[in-house]
């Protein structure tokens, strides 16, 4: 039987390298972004091709979140399930989020072939138009407020220890209350601790069995009761 064909292992497999791939993206993402501490301008006239790269990035970590986050769902489907569908929610929003930024990176990749004053005057009335901040601003929050939800979910469900939504939640709760001029290498351990929590779950559901991944009716009551697993006997079974 054949990957495509097999609902459980393509599930599985999906989630796995969803989970491990959208969190291994953003380090990624963020080594290669060009507009840190410069104008749009001024990254597209210096660094299109990287404003391209950062971009296509982007997009595939979004891409990879939503498997990663029906793979979460479906792992907490006994235990932290309203925690895991809250967090898919939010962390959907952040991946729109993501979605809309690249979408303006290759927008603004034009800005170099245009006059530096008009160009410098429309980045600047983008960037005070009070609508696209409020729904930018609401959409990039719901990604950090998502990931702790699915991490907290994952915990509850038994996926991982405390120590992974703890050190998502101080990285989300970090990445608020400080200001946003930190030296480059504090954002990027944040990002990596994320790839670290994120992609262990990835690894986890890649080395599972099928049956783990979807264990049979009987063995899923149990788990919602919180006993262990048992299938009736043959005898019982008469």
């Amino acid at each position: 039987m054949s990957i495509l064909s097999d609902p459980r292992r393509s599930s599985r497999l999906a989630a796995g390298i969803g989970l491990i791939g959208f969190s291994a993206l953003l380090p990624i993402e963020d080594r290669v972004d060009p507009t840190s501490g410069v104008s749009f301008h001024d990254a597209a006239v210096a660094h299109p091709g990287l404003l391209t790269v950062s971009a296509l990035t982007l997009l595939g970590s979004a891409i990879l979140t939503v498997p990663a986050i029906t793979g979460i769902i479906h792992q907490a489907n006994a235990r932290g399930a309203v925690l895991a569908r809250l967090g898919g929610f939010f962390t959907l929003l952040g991946a729109l989020g993501h979605t809309a930024l690249a979408t303006v990176y290759l927008v603004m990749r034009s800005l170099a072939g245009g006059d530096p004053v008009e160009m410098a005057g429309f980045e600047e009335r983008l960037n005070a138009d009070v609508p696209i901040g409020v729904v930018a601003s609401v959409l990039l929050l719901s990604f950090g407020v998502g990931l702790t939800l699915l991490a907290w979910a994952a915990m509850r469900a038994g996926l991982i220890g405390w120590w992974a939504p703890t050190v998502i939640t101080a990285v989300v709760l970090a990445h608020a209350a400080l200001p946003e001029d930190l030296p480059p290498v504090i954002p990027f351990t944040a990002l990596i601790a994320i790839a670290v929590v994120f992609g262990l779950l990835g690894l986890r559901a890649l080395t599972m069995s099928d049956a783990e991944w979807s264990p049979s009716p009987v063995a899923e009551m149990a788990m919602r009761a919180g006993a262990p697993a048992h299938a009736p006997s043959p005898e019982a079974a008469q």
